[in-house]
């Protein structure tokens, strides 16, 4: 396997460039470049969630300055598929890149709805592809195969270049029996495998995990087990792009009897992409939110938002009692049908204790059969090498050790050639070899409300260490005598613990001594940076922090 490795770049139109921008190295954020001459395009454009320690930012996305060089090279964006580390960033994108876009018919509805609700100012002009679709940019042609996943519309990407055929999973899984009669098609795989296959890139999220994945089939009917037995309310929580798992649980409700309950606007938005995208007609006899504990129902289902513990979703917020329309019962049975993302372990426990504390049973995937992923695992991901046999293999989306796990079975399956790369690794692709030919620098951007901007532009950093530390807020009186200054300090503080009793007037007091020893002639200048080490040293002596102190001077001359 050969990683990183560094070559003299060759000038060469027909070599097929590739650049991704976010996804390898970590689980979000998905985008690559392709580029063939002066014709390129963007394959995906997601986002990547913040967690606690990203103070004031809520979501990461690619290097915006990078793409502002390729304005005038970009032709296309190209979405797999609908969810948020795909698609988060695509208000983003085309407000630098005015180019169409184009995606699977509910993508595009998800778009639209999610641009009107949010108001987004950069709305893409979006195009709608199919798998008998076929898109040529520049040298490149792009055709797109249908793929399973936990959400409905999925596409690889067929793309045929100067160097040969290159092959884009997206996201996957084999499926063959799908909720929706839409199965993974293994048949188109093997003809391209069949014809030739120069370059596969392919989704490595689960590659550590042995197996197959569960069906959804088998998912559901051990999930209507569960509702079936239950004698009481029971509330599941799942990512709402699982359109078909939400429809499927409806009717499973259903015929147990029990009303049902959509509790999270994101619910609504993917249904309602579902139902202009495949027509499906809106549920019945659904029960609004607001109405939820007026029913006097104990045969209820509820379908939420939050089995991540994200702060402002419905069962997080309803496990702090602090819902407005959810509230947890003694003898509820709480299930969490969908995957614990690495990373979320810890909110998610903290969320799980809550709901025990309020008297509920919590089921989830690492104690009962109640979720399947969405990404193939190991038995899977060496079908799809077997059937593409492609002659060289990057494997993308996924964390380093899910890449490098992938790439040993690629391997091992006898593929001559495997590339693990990272973002800003630009791969030059020739008819018989590849390079990397430079690592470019990334500096990614941050999303807070209307604000987007790198680290240093938003001042996450600043932010983070006021959090810590604190601000320390100085207003500073001097006047000038014949041969020493006469000073008052005055100091408050906000989030800087003070449990020392006169700690802040202590603080005062040092720092007016050290003003007043300054020397008469002394700058404004002068005096508050005295007042800002001053104080800075005092609070690191007596509790070891250093503030942020903001210094007000006021200097009367005399």
């Amino acid at each position: 396997m050969r990683i990183d490795e560094d070559d003299t770049r060759r000038i060469d139109t027909d070599l097929l460039k590739i650049l991704p921008l976010g996804g390898l190295g970590e689980i979000g954020m998905n985008m690559t470049l392709f580029g063939v001459g002066e014709d390129w395009f963007i394959v995906d454009a997601g986002v990547q969630f913040c967690d606690a320690s990203m103070i004031g930012a809520e979501r990461m996305v690619q290097d915006l300055d990078l793409l502002d060089e390729y304005r005038d090279r970009v032709r296309a964006v190209i979405l797999t598929h609908g969810h948020e580390d795909h698609i988060g960033a695509v208000e983003h994108i085309v407000g630098r890149l005015p180019v169409p876009v184009y995606a699977p018919p509910f993508v595009c509805e998800l778009i639209r709805l999610k641009s009107a609700e949010y108001g987004s100012a950069n709305k893409p002009n979006l195009i709608p592809v199919t798998p008998e679709s076929t898109l040529d940019i520049g040298r490149v042609q792009v055709r797109f195969i249908r793929v399973t996943h936990s959400i409905p519309d999925c596409h690889a990407l067929v793309m045929r270049t100067p160097v040969g055929t290159v092959v884009h999973t997206g996201d996957f899984r084999i499926d063959l029996d799908p909720m929706d009669g839409r199965p993974f098609d293994t048949e188109a795989f093997r003809r391209i495998g069949d014809e030739g296959v120069r370059l596969l890139m392919a989704d490595s999220t689960n590659a550590e995990v042995p197996g197959r994945t569960r069906p959804e089939r088998e998912v559901l009917e051990l999930l209507r087990e569960r509702i079936e037995a239950a004698e009481g309310r029971v509330i599941v929580s799942l990512f709402a792009s699982n359109v078909h798992r939400v429809r499927a649980l409806i009717d499973v409700a259903q015929a147990c009897g029990r009303r049902v309950a959509l509790v999270g606007r994101s619910l609504n938005v993917y249904m309602e992409a579902a139902r202009r995208t495949f027509q499906h007609p809106p549920p019945q006899d659904l029960v609004a939110p607001a109405h939820i504990e007026r029913v006097h129902d104990p045969k209820m289902l509820v379908l939420c938002t939050g089995s991540q513990a994200e702060p402002r979703s419905a069962l997080y917020r309803a496990s702090n009692m602090d819902h407005p329309d959810l509230r947890i019962h003694a003898g509820d049975l709480v299930i969490l049908s969908s995957r614990i993302i690495p990373g979320n372990e810890k909110p998610i426990a903290r969320m799980i204790n809550n709901l025990a504390r309020l008297g509920a049973t919590v089921v989830h995937e690492r104690v009962a059969k109640v979720h399947g992923s969405g990404h193939a695992y190991r038995e899977e991901l060496l079908e799809l090498l077997q059937l593409v046999r492609p002659r060289t293999f990057v494997p993308i989306h996924g964390e380093y050790a899910f890449l490098r796990a992938h790439g040993v079975l690629a391997e091992s399956s006898g593929v001559e050639e495997v590339r693990v790369l990272e973002n800003g690794h630009l791969l030059e692709v020739g008819p018989s070899d590849s390079t990397v030919v430079e690592h470019v620098p990334l500096t990614f951007h941050y999303v807070d409300g209307p604000l987007v901007g790198d680290a240093g532009e938003l001042r996450l950093d600043e932010r983070k260490r006021i959090a810590w530390t604190g601000v320390v807020a100085a207003h500073l009186k001097a006047q000038r005598g014949r041969k020493r200054w006469t000073v008052h300090v005055d100091i408050q503080s906000v989030g800087c613990p003070t449990l020392e009793p006169g700690l802040l007037d202590a603080a005062a007091d040092s720092a007016a001594e050290q003003v007043a020893d300054l020397p008469i002639e002394a700058s404004r200048k002068e005096l508050e940076s005295t007042l800002v080490a001053s104080i800075r040293a005092f609070f690191r002596r007596r509790m070891d922090r250093k503030p942020t102190v903001m210094a007000f001077v006021d200097l009367k001359e005399p």
